[in-house]
């Protein structure tokens, strides 16, 4: 699988967050902002320090990107997504936590029914 391209520019991250639609469980917060183009979907994964220790904060980033990864396939262009991690994202179970980021994905209409099924145990 080719490299994620992520939101890189601190501008496109603050679109998200001003004018994004967000879903927001107890393991993670997605927002989304749709753009009218049809570039791939860059994704963006954000641990505040509300999540602890630096070493909390990358677990849950590293959790947050593989299980986006396992969607990217399917996922629709022409989105901009920041999926933000809260304090459970490092220890809930991760089907769980993938589930819940599909959930919020199909929910704007970037995941077809069903695709976090694709992913799930491998």
């Amino acid at each position: 699988m080719a490299r994620l391209r992520t939101l890189r520019r601190q501008r496109d991250l603050d679109r998200v967050f001003q004018h994004g639609r967000w879903r927001r469980t107890d393991t993670v917060a997605v927002g989304v902002r749709h753009r009218s183009d049809d570039e791939p979907t860059r994704p963006a994964f954000v641990a505040g320090r509300q999540i602890g220790t630096a070493v909390r904060r990358n677990r849950a980033r590293r959790r947050l990107r593989e299980a986006y990864r396992l969607l990217a396939d399917q996922v629709q262009p022409g989105a901009d997504v920041v999926l933000v991690a809260r304090e459970r994202t490092g220890s809930a179970d991760f089907r769980d936590l993938q589930a819940e980021i599909a959930q919020a994905l199909r929910a704007e209409g970037l995941l077809p029914e069903k695709a976090e099924d694709a992913g799930v145990g491998q």
